[in-house]
């Protein structure tokens, strides 16, 4: 078997019906020997910024010495993104390999479940001295959630998978709390309800919580926008609860450096002079890109905002629009290739219902690159064109 037909097999695994509990991965991975068991892991879950997160968690560890694997998803170009080791990718080769080797274990388990598993293989044969680990969705019944970590993060939590999680931010909370673990400390960024359900379940495990503290600003290379100051908080507090409880030997250059050299494309990057891409994806996402986009506004002095925006279906697409349409002078629905893109038209139905009053350019063009084309033939010379929603049509421009 090849790297496409292996990727191939597995994407055909990806249903639209997602598969949450522990026992079908937990099944596959006692086949395998329990790498999970043999990891030092940094689990990371919650709302936004996970991403950003652990890639900040990594870059301070592999700044400290350390062979550190990480684990995200979806991917932005290509699947291999979402397994690494010192920030190189798993290779074609490698993924048909671990592929190979699941696959006799393989029963009714799910894309994600088999891509878990592989990654914890993969992990436990490089020798990796941590692995920092994003939940895939929730945390409770996450895929993820068979490991016991040294230290358990929660960014924050907002309104998503409702479907799926619950239609409350209480019962958002519970979910995402449910990587909390007997006696391992938390930390969190959460605020509000959300942050009462985490004391409560932590008290509940004995867990020690540390709420994220406000460190001093961090001037990163690759990284922009002031929610990058709160990741990079929170990254930190995990950092100072490792070095404490741990006893991992990590220093303040390191760790400046480390931050300094993070990367995690397509966040609030500009790609060119006056083409910023932005992976908010949910309304939690495009409401903090609001925020950056007034900053920016004054900082650049832009006059109007051209958007082009794609999103999955399984969105709140509703409220992500209304967000989007004062900001919006002109707007281009697209698509990406991926089976829960939103079809263009029904995006433009939605927003037609939302902008009753406002006059907003609209057009639908299905390909993205050629939807930032026309984006870029519109634009007057003090606009800024702004690609958000769906990391897969991001990852199809970029």
């Amino acid at each position: 078997m090849d790297y496409k037909k292996i990727l191939d097999c597995l994407y055909r695994l990806e249903s639209p019906k997602i598969k949450l509990g522990l026992e079908r991965v937990q099944a596959l991975l006692d086949k395998v020997g329990n790498p999970e068991k043999k990891l030092k892991c940094i689990h990371v879950a919650g709302t936004n910024g996970k991403g950003s997160v652990c890639a900040m968690l990594q870059s301070v560890l592999i700044e400290s010495g350390y062979k550190v694997g990480m684990y995200t998803s979806p991917h932005l170009k290509k699947f291999n993104e979402r397994i690494r080791v010192n920030d190189t990718l798993i290779t074609d080769r490698e993924i048909v390999e671990y592929f190979i080797r699941i696959k006799p274990h393989i029963t009714d388990h799910s894309f994600f479940e088999i891509t878990t598993a592989m990654a914890f293989l993969y992990f436990y044969e490089k020798k990796a001295d941590f692995v920092v680990l994003e939940t895939g969705l929730g945390g409770r019944l996450d895929a993820t959630n068979v490991i016991t970590p040294l230290v358990s993060v929660i960014t924050n939590i907002g309104l998503e998978h409702t479907d799926l999680l619950g239609k409350t931010i209480e019962r958002i909370s519970f979910e995402k709390a449910g990587i909390i673990k007997e006696d391992v400390p938390v930390v969190a960024g959460a605020k509000g309800i959300a942050l009462k359900i985490i004391k409560k379940i932590a008290k509940e495990r004995n867990a020690p919580l540390l709420e994220a503290k406000n460190y001093p600003r961090t001037k990163f290379k690759y990284l922009s926008g002031e929610f990058q100051q709160r990741n990079k908080d929170i990254a930190l507090t995990a950092i100072g609860t490792l070095k404490k409880l741990h006893r991992i030997k990590i220093n303040k250059m390191q760790i400046k450096d480390g931050l300094q050299k993070t990367k995690w494309p397509a966040r609030m990057q500009f790609i060119s002079g006056n083409v910023l891409v932005d992976a908010a994806h949910n309304p939690d996402g495009i409401s903090t890109l609001k925020d950056e986009l007034a900053i920016i506004k004054k900082q650049k002095n832009i006059k109007n905002f051209v958007f082009v925006a794609g999103m999955q279906s399984d969105k709140n697409i509703k409220s992500m629009l209304k967000l989007l349409n004062p900001l919006a002078s002109a707007i281009i629905f697209t698509k990406s290739g991926n089976p829960k893109a939103a079809k263009p038209r029904d995006l433009l139905g939605i927003f037609n219902k939302i902008n009753k009053n406002k006059k907003i350019s609209k057009k639908i063009i299905n390909n993205p690159k050629k939807a930032l084309n026309y984006a870029k033939k519109i634009a007057g010379k003090n606009d800024l064109i702004v690609i958000a929603g769906s990391i897969y049509m991001i990852g199809e421009i970029i």
